[in-house]
């Protein structure tokens, strides 16, 4: 009987021919291929870093004009509040005043007795207009705080009228004080003044209201920087003078 197993494995045969009934081993182990890509630590190391990012052109335009926008809004508003808290409250005031001459530190001349009527005239200096409306509101605000003062130091002024003037340029764009001249004057009955204006609800427009006569000593800008307040919206408190005193 020949043998199967040789026949199997005769000279003639072919190596690696699989017959059938054969059993089929693999001697090495199966690999599995790795098919990551390896890393380059030295490529990851030197790769350039990416440059910072830059805001578009459009969106730094905005940025720079919404900044622009805001500072100037910031610097009128402390021109603001700072002119009104120099109105309301003016700095170098003598804390004890001696004279009617130092109730306040724009005024520049006074006279306790004036020659026509006996009336205390008190002349108070606008230097510099902002804008001409200005003139009119410095004056009859620095007129309110003198009278407060007066009531407070000097309740023995006996005057039947007390009257302001105000001396300012003639014109709001001049800024040399040699061209500054009285321009108009206001006076009031000094009792029935003085019994009003301690209130606090008390403004400047109340007090122009309170007047008894206005006097232009320049026809030409007394008028004008009196009309350019009354137009502006600072008069609204102050209607009753200003339709005596404007006239269309």
């Amino acid at each position: 009987m020949p043998d199967s197993s040789k026949s199997r494995s005769g000279a003639g045969e072919p190596a690696g021919e699989v017959n059938p009934g054969d059993i089929v081993t693999s001697r090495a182990p199966l690999e599995t291929p790795d098919r990551r890509p390896k890393r380059n630590s030295e490529t990851q190391q030197q790769q350039p870093e990416q440059p910072p990012r830059t805001l578009p052109g459009s969106k730094w335009s905005e940025w720079v004009f919404s900044g622009a926008l805001a500072a100037i809004f910031l610097v009128f508003g402390m021109a603001i509040l700072m002119d009104k808290e120099g109105r309301e409250q003016p700095r170098s005031l003598a804390s004890t005043p001696l004279f009617i001459g130092e109730l306040h530190p724009n005024i520049s001349d006074v006279i306790e007795k004036a020659p026509e009527d006996g009336a205390l005239e008190i002349t108070l200096v606008q230097a510099a207009p902002m804008y001409p409306a200005d003139v009119v509101v410095g004056f009859a605000s620095d007129a309110l705080v003198v009278l407060r003062r007066m009531r407070e130091f000097f309740p023995q002024v006996e005057n039947r009228i007390v009257r302001f003037v105000v001396k300012a340029p003639l014109h709001p764009t001049d800024t040399d004080s040699s061209g500054m001249a009285p321009l108009l004057s206001i006076e009031f009955e000094r009792s029935e003044v003085l019994a009003e204006v301690m209130a606090p609800e008390f403004t400047y427009q109340d007090l122009l209201n309170e007047t008894v006569a206005v006097r232009y000593l320049n026809d030409l800008s007394g008028s004008r920087y009196l009309g350019a307040f009354c137009r502006d919206p600072l008069s609204r408190s102050a209607t009753d003078f200003c339709e005596r005193e404007v006239r269309d």
